[in-house]
């Protein structure tokens, strides 16, 4: 990439974030965004559709970070509490997205990121698909998309709260989940 292109993104993505730390996400203009990138709204608008979609990308980018270093040997809730902790550490900017449920933009980001984690959980782990379900596509995607809507409606709520006990928010939401995801 282009670094004249990567720092102009870098440049915007903070400015989402710094704004989106103080201000709801609904209510923060492309003219105040690029004011604090320090960029013109024909540069804002050949990176991004909008505020929020700005935002989400920005997101899902740190969260793509996140989730790289979750290995094959990866237990159980290491890929729940990885985006727990991202989600803990973006609070302010996820809280701005919410009125009451995330923006959608940052909605579909969170539930591709959790898809594409559960598709990868059981590439790796084909046993655990449940006999009326394993053999048909379909059928497991229903499942992963259930799951990750799931956990995207459960990190809306945790967000809700204080979110001191990250480790208690991550039993809750395997508990919560089929069981066969665990085996």
């Amino acid at each position: 990439m282009d670094p004249r292109v990567r720092r102009t993104q870098e440049r915007l993505r903070a400015a989402a974030f710094e704004l989106a730390s103080t201000t709801r996400l609904s209510q923060i203009s492309v003219t105040d965004l690029c004011r604090a990138a320090g960029v013109t709204r024909d540069t804002f608008y050949r990176h991004a559709a909008g505020v929020a979609e700005l935002t989400a990308d920005a997101l899902a980018a740190e969260l793509q970070e996140v989730t790289a270093a979750l290995g094959a040997d990866a237990a159980i809730g290491d890929g729940e509490r990885m985006l727990l902790e991202h989600v803990r550490t973006r609070a302010a900017v996820y809280r701005s997205a919410m009125d009451p449920l995330l923006a959608a933009p940052v909605r579909a980001g969170l539930e591709r990121s959790l898809r594409q984690g559960l598709e990868q959980w059981v590439q790796q782990r084909p046993g655990i698909v449940p006999a009326a379900i394993a053999g048909d596509a379909a059928a497991v995607s229903l499942a992963v998309a259930y799951a990750a809507a799931g956990t995207v409606g459960a990190i809306e709520e945790w967000l809700r709260t204080d979110m001191a006990d990250l480790d208690r928010a991550v039993a809750v939401i395997l508990a919560a989940s089929a069981g066969w995801w665990q085996l």
